[in-house]
């Protein structure tokens, strides 16, 4: 009897994964792995050996890696020349890991500081032009 395959793929994904359409797929993918911890599950190579998708993960969180395909729409943040949206990411230590996505050739944009939610921000463009709010929860915010 064959397998049955679950449509929905829930073994591997969530309802909804965050895709980045990137300059250099494998580039990006070293990046995201050295500066913010992310584990590399797979990368998969195009008949020309140039990588066209990879998939890294992070305490249960998939994040895609695609190349620009202008044809389909698909640019990158440093193509278009801004970040189309804003990933947040929390980490043990935000000043830390700001500090290692600078070292490695993200842009800061501003100090590390306390918000009033709660948590400790520092915001970061990676080398790809994507916007990333890293943070440590530090405090329960106050009602």
């Amino acid at each position: 009897m064959p397998k049955k395959i679950d449509p929905l793929n829930k073994k591997q994904y969530p309802s909804v994964t965050t895709m980045l359409t990137v300059t250099d797929v494998k580039a990006a993918a070293d990046f995201y792995q050295k500066a913010f911890g992310f584990a590399k599950r797979g990368i998969m190579n195009g008949p020309d050996g140039k990588a066209i998708h990879a998939e890294l993960t992070l305490r249960g969180t998939t994040l895609m890696l695609g190349p620009e395909v202008p044809q389909m729409g698909a640019r990158s943040a440093k193509t278009i020349g801004a970040s189309p949206a804003n990933l947040y990411l929390l980490t043990e230590s935000v000043d830390k890991v700001v500090a290692k996505a600078v070292k490695l050739g993200a842009a800061p944009k501003g100090p590390v500081m306390e918000m009033f939610w709660g948590d400790r921000c520092g915001t970061v463009v990676d080398p790809e032009g994507y916007t990333w709010m890293v943070a440590t929860h530090v405090a329960e915010p106050t009602p």
